[in-house]
């Protein structure tokens, strides 16, 4: 025969415990709560007894305490001897299976995964349940109770758990938090806040298919200053919220610039590029320059898998540019060498120089990859579609990029980027002229 079963709690997760317990056909003999009218509302569907008094809970095989953490150890003491020879279960996902040591004759934790509302019915079948007892003879119990409220059973210890429920609380609980605000915000500006609705649910199906970082969107992905700061300058009064939301770009756009360097793959959609351009030092040639004292200009480096990658880029159909502060006669010989016939050299301000070549091609900023590393390159870096930069780039133009190259300046960082993109387009070893200069 099944256990008996006594509730001590009668909130949103004794709610819901109640209902399936009651469908797997347990019996529950009694519902405790310091409010009797709470422990009508979880014991009359299941035909079972009240009390507001531990002292007058009916016996049963198995308590199960479903109540707040800080509330839980004072329960645990207070429970009548006579119950003390049963099975005691507490379901919070913080809280260590230690706490029911000493207190009962057999013990563990039986922890639902869910968020749990008591007027929004669950399909428990579906919610994961993380058990652990003080035996295996213990376990092997609990485990046939849980199975019997859902398939997905998993053993898991109070360590373990407690960062489960961190995770959750990241999941779950901050996300919807997230949706107060901006609830908050569309009534603040007379709109309906209804419109999300269908934003909310593409987001939580995305993330079925997809692992989130690559699911995330949006300006901080990218760090896009411009709509950054401007959602800022719309917060001003709300100075919480406004921290809120710089503290979470910022950290988007960690994670997603950590994403792109672990796994070496540019996060944006490589087929909408139709040009590429290029600063020289620091990105086509090393940080370092050969100064000699004959008065001519310093000598740099040049990358010869670049240069395949870069004149293969051309013979694609890519437009490609470079555009250096530099004034070397090596240097545009050494790319107009490769097919590039946009070379911008001694380029002062260089957006000035970007937004000129943009009117010439006809091209639009987004179908645009920049690769540059320093300080002269942040204007354009933040004006095209897709701001990329070397592993050894300047930390404030890495913060604008959304892609940063494992290779460093002039050690095939530019190789990185167009092989990605032509193999995103289906250009790379495509035709006999990868095969050839």
């Amino acid at each position: 025969m099944k256990p008996t079963v006594a509730l001590i709690g009668a909130g949103n997760v004794a709610t819901h415990l109640a209902n399936a317990l009651t469908r797997a056909s347990y019996t529950i003999t009694g519902v405790y709560s310091r409010t009797l009218e709470h422990a009508r509302r979880v014991a009359e569907p299941a035909g079972a007894a009240v009390t507001d008094q531990l002292s007058a809970l009916a016996a049963a095989d198995v308590y199960l305490f479903a109540v707040t953490d800080t509330a839980l150890p004072a329960l645990v003491k207070a429970m009548p001897t006579a119950a003390r020879k049963g099975f005691f279960l507490h379901t919070a996902g913080s809280v260590p299976m230690e706490v029911l040591k000493g207190e009962a004759a057999h013990y563990g934790v039986l922890y639902p995964l869910q968020t749990f509302s008591r007027t929004r019915q669950v399909n428990f079948s579906e919610v994961p349940l993380f058990i652990e007892a003080a035996t295996p003879a213990d376990e092997a119990q609990l485990r046939s109770l849980a199975a019997d409220l859902s398939p997905h059973v998993y053993g898991m210890d109070s360590t373990a758990r407690r960062f489960l429920h961190l995770s959750a609380v990241f999941a779950c609980n901050f996300p919807n938090h997230c949706y107060a605000i901006a609830s908050r915000i569309l009534q603040e500006a007379g709109i309906a806040p209804e419109v999300l609705q269908p934003l909310i649910a593409e987001t939580a199906r995305k993330v079925q298919d997809l692992a989130p970082i690559a699911a995330q969107t949006g300006p901080a992905v990218r760090y896009d200053r411009s709509v950054m700061d401007h959602h800022l300058s719309l917060l001003a009064h709300h100075p919480t919220e406004r921290e809120i939301y710089r503290l979470l770009s910022q950290n988007i756009h960690t994670y997603a610039t950590a994403a792109s360097s672990s796994t070496n793959m540019i996060n944006y959609d490589l087929t909408k590029i139709k040009a590429l351009a290029f600063d020289v030092d620091g990105v086509l040639s090393s940080n370092n320059v050969i100064l000699l004292g004959d008065g001519h200009q310093p000598h740099r480096t040049a990358n010869i898998k670049d240069g395949y990658a870069l004149q293969l880029a051309v013979k694609c159909g890519l437009e490609v540019a470079i555009i250096t502060g530099g004034r070397s006669p090596e240097v545009i010989e050494r790319y107009r060498g490769l097919g590039i016939s946009h070379v911008f050299s001694g380029v002062s301000v260089k957006i000035d120089c970007f937004e000129e070549w943009l009117l010439s091609t006809g091209l639009r900023a987004e179908e645009v990859l920049y690769m540059g590393d320093d300080i002269p390159d942040y204007e354009v870096m933040r004006a095209c579609g897709c701001p990329c930069c070397p592993a050894d780039a300047a930390e404030e133009i890495k913060s604008i990029s959304c892609y940063i190259s494992h290779r460093c300046g002039g050690h095939g960082c530019a190789r990185d980027v167009i092989e990605q993109v032509l193999r995103a387009q289906g250009k790379w070893m495509a035709n006999a002229e990868a095969f050839g200069w």
